[in-house]
């Protein structure tokens, strides 16, 4: 038998190995002691992972049996008890960031995985991108990041979900502009958009819905996605000087989703003052370029917006300005 299963490794990565006997070789490999491979756990979730984002990729091809297989392999090493044992005597294995994005996306595209898989997996990369504080340097990695959290359903899914779902996205965006903020100016097109997704959820989830919406259970559920979102702007608004260059952009994106809905009165009030913080970024220019290039509709919602913003908080914290001085 173990002359069968002679050169397993090599035999993995050859072209020339049918797909199904490659995943019969990587089952056997795993589970017998006859494999000698250095490092063979890590090599083997490797092969796996490779092998998936490939497909993904087109990059290979091979028949959606075999693509069943390969995800039932890699949940089997995951939740193997070899693996765990392994862990606990102190040993590591790693799970690539491309590799968690599909998971995610592959997840998104079945509503009913979102609490059970989606969340979950959102949440670990949320750990990850913790414990690399300070020694992820290449913006790309959080950019593959940020790209499967655009991917994560926000829309057509029960309060109780969405509120998962909601949270799970917005501590992954906390953490990167908390732990790597340097590293997120530089993907910050993409930050951008990702939370956006958020505040154009919540406004949709958030707009008054007449008689229905008095007294529903729900109610807090946005009520607090929103205190989140005027968390986040502030955030934002104090992370760097780098992100005044888009500020008018976070302020145009607002407005034209706001114009879309009318907001419950209790959201709207964290909302508004949630793009206050970005408007006390924006210069002169970017005010007079908001006027003059927005449509004539969100231009209505902008000034009506603004003018609340210059009589309220402008004024109001240049009163606070003046008696700190």
């Amino acid at each position: 038998m173990a002359a069968i299963y002679s050169g397993i490794h090599l035999k993995l990565k050859s072209p020339h190995t049918p797909w199904e006997d490659k995943l019969k070789l990587a089952r056997f490999a795993w589970v017998s002691t006859q494999c000698l491979l250095p490092n063979k756990e890590q090599v083997l979730l490797d092969w796996c992972t490779h092998a998936l984002t490939g497909w993904y990729s087109q990059k290979v091809e091979f028949s959606q049996h075999v693509l069943e297989g390969l995800w039932c392999y890699l949940d089997d090493l995951l939740h193997s008890r070899k693996l765990h044992s392994l862990l606990k005597q102190g040993k590591t294995v790693s799970l690539r960031l491309n590799m968690a994005q599909i998971l995610i996306r592959s997840s998104s595209q079945d509503p009913s995985l979102t609490l059970p898989f989606t969340v979950p997996a959102v949440t670990s990369v949320t750990s990850l991108l913790r414990e690399g504080e300070g020694r992820i340097t290449n913006s790309h990695h959080v950019i593959l990041v940020l790209g499967a959290l655009h991917s994560v359903p926000l829309d057509h899914i029960t309060p109780h979900v969405y509120m998962s779902a909601f949270l799970a996205v917005h501590e992954a965006l906390f953490a990167i502009i908390q732990c790597h903020p340097q590293v997120m100016l530089n993907a910050a097109p993409s930050f951008l958009n990702v939370f956006h997704r958020l505040v154009a959820s919540i406004m949709q989830e958030g707009r008054q819905r007449g008689e229905t919406d008095t007294g529903s259970p729900d109610r807090d559920v946005y009520l607090e996605c929103s205190r989140l979102i005027e968390r986040m702007y502030s955030h934002i608004a104090a992370t760097a000087e780098k992100f005044t260059t888009l500020s008018a952009f976070m302020v145009a994106q607002y407005v034209t989703e706001l114009q879309k809905v009318t907001l419950r009165p209790d959201i709207k009030l964290h909302l508004t003052e949630g793009i206050y913080r970005i408007l006390d970024l924006c210069m002169e220019h970017d005010i007079k370029f908001l006027t003059a290039g927005l449509q004539m509709g969100v231009r209505e919602v902008f000034s009506e917006l603004y003018g609340s913003y210059t009589h309220y908080h402008k004024a109001q914290r240049q009163g606070e300005d003046k008696y700190t001085v």
